[in-house]
């Protein structure tokens, strides 16, 4: 079954949330708290304005959405490794369990990385859980090399 993504909407921001609460469900991850009112109103901007890129599947039954994936566009001083300093950070990928195993992940990818390289994005990464890896791989993502990742958090998040 070949599956069609299109680029997502701001008013697909609720089920994107839904769509991100099951992602962190399945990574073991808590999603109570009063993020998804603020994540709801962040996509909703964000899709609207020029940094934030959603890919999505509807549901073939018409109840939703099926699959979604977001890429931050982002910029930094142009290096020789970046010369424009174009890049973005790819991160929200999930399928809804009901529609699993269908290519619909995979018409989300290619729907982003299409639009990506149509506005001139010269790198993309993201974070792979083993889930995703295999697919990720497909499309050419290696693990990145150069350097130890590493991470402050500020104003009193958690850790």
């Amino acid at each position: 079954m070949e599956s069609a993504a299109r680029l997502a909407q701001p008013n697909d921001a609720t089920e994107l949330v839904r769509l991100r609460v099951l992602m962190y469900r399945t990574m073991g991850l808590p999603t109570g708290g009063t993020w998804r009112d603020e994540c709801q109103a962040e996509l909703t901007r964000r899709l609207a304005a020029d940094d934030l890129i959603g890919a999505v599947v509807d549901a073939p039954d018409g109840q939703g959405l099926a699959a979604s994936g977001l890429a931050e566009l982002q910029r930094q001083l142009p290096s020789p490794s970046l010369p424009t300093g174009r890049h973005a950070h790819l991160l929200s990928f999930c399928t809804d369990p009901r529609w699993r195993r269908q290519g619909m992940a995979r018409a989300v990818m290619a729907q982003l990385l299409e639009r990506l390289g149509d506005l001139g994005v010269e790198r993309a990464e993201l974070h792979a859980t083993p889930t995703g890896e295999p697919l990720y791989r497909s499309f050419g993502f290696v693990a990145r090399s150069g350097g130890l990742e590493m991470r402050l958090m500020l104003a009193g998040t958690a850790r």
